[in-house]
């Protein structure tokens, strides 16, 4: 047999399977994520013993599926990346509705959800922050259910002994009352507040909830972020539909703000805010609202003849303008107040147009691009996220979140941004040939 006969065996098993790891797990490895799966069936082969990715990958799609199959799975296929307060913005809405729990007079706890909680530092965030921000709600007040796929993960988490690097957003010293050392560089979570969380194993693709045995109905808030990722279109739909049934009335569900888009997220109202994008539970499922179609962009400029300096955003492709403007009199209104010198009230009058209507496509790209031309950066980035919620394959999207991210001073995702970009503009020769000149500077 000669190597290309080889190539094509090894290629063929892992097709194999990574289909029977997806039917099995939801966990779906295809296009530009498939050398990630290679990668981690090294891994795995290496660990388990098998000879090579090809007999790691036939043990996966042969025999019947298996506890050690899918612990497998879900020690070398996801990822466990996460940090105490990493989210800053989602524990205040989980303190909001603390206080308007306590403020109802509730008499039932307020039910929070760590949907793919990892090593812990998520569910022990939410109840530090409550309660350090909400002392008047009980502890028994709030209860706290955190699940993960990996068991490995959950044994971690209860253990609940971490070190300095699950800090590194913030200092252990800073929480001496909810941990304390128990040897160099490592703390030991305070066992009142561990009681507070319950770990359980739970596979966000399975049909297992929501249902009383799991613990998942009527949740008032579910943190899953960092998962939709994993998961292919329709499985990801799926996902989110059983979170939707989990949830309460009115309640919150809170996800990447990269995962979102709103073909997922029908029967909820996004809210946005400047870091987070957040979804609200409807009383009545509605059908997903199709956001305007993308207006075709115009020549460009030549970014080349843009000065590159750090701190200082370069200039930005404008699309064109659609037939008729979104929002022609409040947008007409920012411009003309900032060519008059009222700076305050143009960024007034645009962030108005922008919450009178989030869903529209073309307004986003609009107010992305005025905010950026006036150097905004904030609020750029703002209409940057939720144009790219609108459409994740939004090539503009990325070019112009990648001005922001250089002039930022990360030029790492800036070039990452702009690879996409690339991918991403297809036909648009205009719009890519800005995005490979930028490369071309960075690089």
């Amino acid at each position: 047999m000669n190597g290309i006969e080889q190539a094509r065996l090894a290629d063929a098993a892992l097709d194999l399977a990574a289909q029977r790891v997806e039917a099995e797990t939801g966990l779906r490895f295809a296009g530009a994520r498939r050398r990630q799966f290679h990668a981690a069936l090294g891994r795995m082969a290496s660990a388990l013993g098998h000879a090579h990715v090809p007999a790691c990958a036939a043990w996966l799609a042969d025999g019947p599926w298996d506890d050690a199959r899918g612990a497998a799975c879900a020690r070398f296929l996801t990822i466990g990346e996460t940090y105490f307060f990493r989210e800053p913005r989602a524990l205040d809405l989980v303190c909001e509705q603390a206080r308007a729990h306590l403020a109802r007079g509730e008499q039932r706890p307020l039910r929070i959800w760590s949907a793919g909680c990892c090593t812990g530092e998520e569910p022990y965030s939410i109840a530090i922050a409550l309660r350090r921000r909400v002392p008047q709600m009980a502890p028994a007040m709030a209860s706290i259910l955190a699940t993960d796929l990996n068991e490995a993960f959950l044994d971690f988490a209860r253990a609940g002994v971490y070190r300095r690097w699950s800090f590194r957003n913030t200092d252990p010293a800073d929480h001496a009352a909810w941990f304390r050392p128990v040897d160099e560089g490592r703390f030991e979570i305070d066992p009142a507040l561990r009681a507070q969380v319950r770990f359980d194993c739970l596979n966000l693709a399975g049909a297992s909830y929501p249902s009383a045995a799991s613990g998942t109905l009527a949740m008032d808030v579910i943190f899953c972020r960092n998962v939709l990722m994993y998961f292919g279109p329709q499985q990801a739909r799926d996902t989110v539909a059983r979170l939707r049934a989990c949830l309460v009335d009115g309640g919150w569900l809170v996800v990447n703000a990269s995962e979102a888009s709103p073909e997922l997220f029908a029967g909820f109202t996004p809210v946005f805010h400047a870091d987070a994008v957040f979804f609200r539970k409807d009383s009545q499922p509605q059908p997903a609202e199709l956001p305007p179609a993308e207006p075709s962009l115009p020549d460009l400029p030549q970014p080349a003849a843009a000065p590159r300096a750090r701190g200082r955003v370069a200039a930005a492709p404008a699309p064109r303008r659609a037939e008729t403007p979104p929002r022609p009199d409040l947008m007409a209104r920012a411009r003309e107040l900032m060519e008059q010198g009222s700076r305050d009230e143009a960024l007034q009058c645009l962030r108005r147009a922008v919450e009178a209507d989030p869903l529209s496509l073309p307004l986003q790209q609009s107010a992305a691009l005025f905010a950026l031309e006036h150097g905004e950066r904030a609020l750029a980035r703002e209409g940057v996220k939720r144009l790219l919620y609108l459409d994740p394959d939004s090539a503009l999207g990325h070019y112009l979140a990648a001005l922001i991210e250089d002039a930022e001073g990360r030029r790492a995702r800036a070039l990452r941004l702009l690879h996409d970009c690339r991918r991403l503009a297809g036909a648009d020769r205009d719009l890519d040939g800005a995005a490979a000149r930028w490369l071309e500077r960075l690089q």
